[in-house]
């Protein structure tokens, strides 16, 4: 097959070198999904909005315009106006996002688009938005398994890994509690997302938070070196109000074997999080500011005085189902000899 992948947010300075650049900077489904597929045999291409050209070593074709015919266009994250000027036997509309205006100003033109989504959360969501959605499957995110993977745990090492808008504001409190009365307890937090988009208007976020918080925030980390400190962790805390559709640094935590602290009934987390198996979730939500940092910081104290409960979740988490790249391709590469 001839494929077109219509992309737009993926900021690289290059994509040439698509293999470090993915695991020193961002992990892109993209990046690992297209790569899959080129490996299978199929003629590969990417229009990216950041207007960038070369191949990748698994042989995608980064382009600045399309040209020519097409077996199936796959937009990433909207279909626009539904990318008249292109031609293509089939088209595809890749949901990275929760739904807003913006991705398909025109909700008609979903109609001509099959559907991949990442959770079944995020189903319920895009289909309570635009009505015309027809078929459809479930892929998740996948996880480099070389990289993330379980290890000898450091106990009372706590790690947070997310964007700024995930809970981080919420970390020096947590935190600080958390080591008054475990003294040896150490929370450390790594989020990049502000350094790695702009754009978006994370940078806005206060870091002087931590200017006197015994909380220590990293700089961003190379993947390979994360996963190590993420494997380490003896769990997560994401005091998180992002309604993710599927969070990938959830699904590496778990492939880790470090369980997480996060909250519940919100998005799509609970699709892989299940109370008291692989992590612990709040009952509370952030809007719930008075007892929800509170149960954050019960929760993490549960698991540092019961050693039998942190056994048992470190053990789910490790037995938890995860993708690897390769196995989300291959779904991929059904998906699209389906439609």
């Amino acid at each position: 097959m001839r494929l077109l992948f219509v992309d737009t947010g993926t900021k690289l300075e290059t994509v040439c070198d698509l293999d470090i650049k993915a695991r020193g900077g961002m992990v892109s489904s993209l990046f690992h999904v297209s790569d899959y597929l080129a490996r299978a045999g199929h003629d590969v291409y990417v229009a990216s909005d950041i207007g960038q050209v070369g191949v990748s070593k698994a042989g995608v074709y980064w382009i600045k315009e399309p040209f020519g015919e097409f077996d199936v266009l796959i937009a990433n994250r909207g279909i626009g106006s539904g990318y008249p000027s292109i031609k293509a036997h089939k088209r595809v509309l890749w949901t990275h996002d929760l739904p807003h205006g913006g991705f398909i100003p025109e909700p008609r033109n979903v109609r001509a688009f099959s559907v991949v989504f990442m959770s079944a959360y995020a189903e319920r969501v895009w289909r309570a938005y635009y009505r015309d959605i027809g078929k459809s499957t479930i892929i998740p995110n996948g996880v480099d398994k070389d990289l993330f993977k379980p290890a000898d745990k450091s106990w009372g090492e706590i790690i947070y890994a997310s964007a700024p808008n995930r809970g981080l504001e919420h970390m020096p409190l947590i935190g600080e509690a958390i080591m008054e009365q475990v003294p040896a307890a150490k929370v450390h937090c790594y989020s990049n997302l502000a350094k790695l988009h702009p754009a978006e208007g994370e940078d806005d976020f206060d870091y002087g938070i931590f200017k006197d918080s015994k909380v220590s925030l990293h700089d961003p980390l190379p993947q390979k070196h994360f996963a190590k400190r993420l494997a380490r962790a003896m769990f997560m805390i994401l005091p998180s109000d992002y309604p993710e559709i599927c969070s990938n640094v959830v699904l590496q935590s778990l492939a880790c074997g470090t369980p997480i602290v996060t909250t519940g009934g919100m998005g799509a987390t609970a699709e892989w999080i299940e109370h008291g198996r692989n992590g612990l979730l709040t009952e509370f939500q952030n809007r719930d500011y008075a007892i929800y940092p509170l149960e954050i910081v019960r929760h993490s104290m549960n698991i540092l005085r019961d050693d039998r409960l942190y056994r048992r979740l470190r053990k789910g988490a490790e037995k938890t189902k995860t993708l690897t790249w390769d196995q989300v391709g291959a779904k991929w590469n059904r998906f699209l000899r389906w439609i």
